[in-house]
């Protein structure tokens, strides 16, 4: 997945609504902040996580006059919902919030606090809590699985934090709790391909052909453009035409679909909506089909995971045939014999196909011109 930079702190200045309120909480997180300190505890760790205070602080201003000591605590709430069981788990046992075991000091000049306070020994932010060894382990395996790539597995990250002013000046205040909140929804995906068609010019015997893919983004966009002669690239193809089709198919509300046969028409359903199309497809034509496995990151629309294939539809004439010689050999020192066969209008059995008198499907040829081509040397046609 694409890496995104966020350049910018997201700073949001949170007043109480009580009037004469002792403190002022600036929170200086970034979105990334949240992923990495959401849980507090690391769960490849045995201890809290550390983050500069750079990068994750609460700055709490002082706002007495005159300027006198002030005595707060504090409440930290984490919770994760995974992506996969959309189930809102807390990071802490018994669904038990993260306590300050007793009232931390804001001196007249105020302080900032970052999550590596609560892993100090000598500072007076003492967290009591118990980690959610459960939810840590699941984290963790997942983590390490060798397709997440070191990152955190895809879902709802929240945190919540409240600081309570406790007294001022050494005498007990009842004022308004200062509360904290941000969320995060991430999705890391990893795969989206194409299983079939597996190669360039696979041959379909139906205009109707079947996609299958593996996938675990959110949704795929499968795109179906036509691959005429004049292109030189299947990139080509796609900046030149319209689409046949193109078909949104959301993971979830499809029920994890996984293979779309091309549709008669543009009758939407559960999970798959019909962007644009169908056209029908026309035997002895190749096709481009584009499968993007569609991802957001930090709420940004980021690079698609893509793949990218050419498909035939095969005809009685064997058309296809010299679409898959076109599509191998094309461009290379066959080019002029190809261009004799189209200006001939030669047409080919695609019923006969023989190598060395073994009889070949079209599935066989393109295979075998696939692992052969750099072995090949001259080609020949027989009647």
């Amino acid at each position: 997945m694409k890496k995104i930079a966020l350049s910018s702190i997201l700073t949001i200045v949170l007043l109480s609504a009580g009037f004469g309120q002792s403190i002022t909480v600036v929170p200086t997180i970034t979105e990334a902040d949240i992923i990495n300190a959401s849980v507090l505890v690391d769960p490849m760790a045995e201890k809290v996580k550390e983050i500069a205070p750079t990068t994750f602080s609460l700055n709490i201003f002082n706002n007495t006059s005159p300027k006198v000591a002030v005595k707060t605590s504090m409440l930290f709430e984490a919770y994760v919902t995974l992506e996969e069981d959309r189930q809102r788990t807390s990071m802490f046992e018994g669904n038990n919030a993260a306590v300050t075991k007793n009232p931390f000091l804001v001196p007249p000049a105020g302080r900032i606090f970052t999550s590596k306070d609560a892993d100090n020994p000598s500072s007076d932010i003492d967290l009591n809590f118990t980690v959610n060894e459960t939810l840590k382990k699941k984290l963790k395996d997942k983590i390490l699985e060798p397709e997440s790539g070191g990152r955190v597995p895809s879902g709802l990250y929240e945190i919540r934090i409240i600081i309570t002013v406790d007294s001022v000046n050494g005498i007990a205040v009842h004022e308004s709790p200062i509360e904290i909140y941000r969320s995060v929804n991430v999705t890391n995906p990893t795969t989206a391909v194409l299983d079939v068609p597996f190669t360039n010019g696979y041959v379909y015997p139906t205009p109707f052909p079947q996609f299958q893919w593996t996938y675990d983004t959110r949704s795929i966009m499968l795109t179906i453009y036509e691959l005429r002669p004049e292109h030189q690239s299947l990139q080509d193809a796609i900046g030149a035409s319209d689409p046949f089709l193109q078909v949104k198919i959301d993971r979830r509300l499809s029920g994890n679909l996984s293979t779309f046969t091309y549709p008669q028409s543009a009758a939407s359903r559960p999970g798959v909506d019909i962007v644009r199309g169908p056209r029908q497809l026309e035997r002895g034509k190749m096709y481009v089909v584009v499968l993007d496995g569609l991802t957001t990151a930090f709420g940004f629309d980021v690079e698609p995971l893509r793949t990218i294939r050419s498909f035939a539809i095969a005809d009685p004439q064997g058309q296809v045939v010299i679409n898959i010689l076109q599509t191998t050999f094309g461009g290379s020192e066959f080019q002029n014999m190809f261009n004799l066969i189209q200006d001939q209008n030669l047409q080919l059995n695609v019923n006969g196909i023989t190598l060395n008198g073994v009889a070949l499907s079209a599935q066989d040829l393109q295979k075998l011109l696939l692992e052969k081509k750099d072995r090949i040397i001259s080609v020949r046609f027989e009647d």
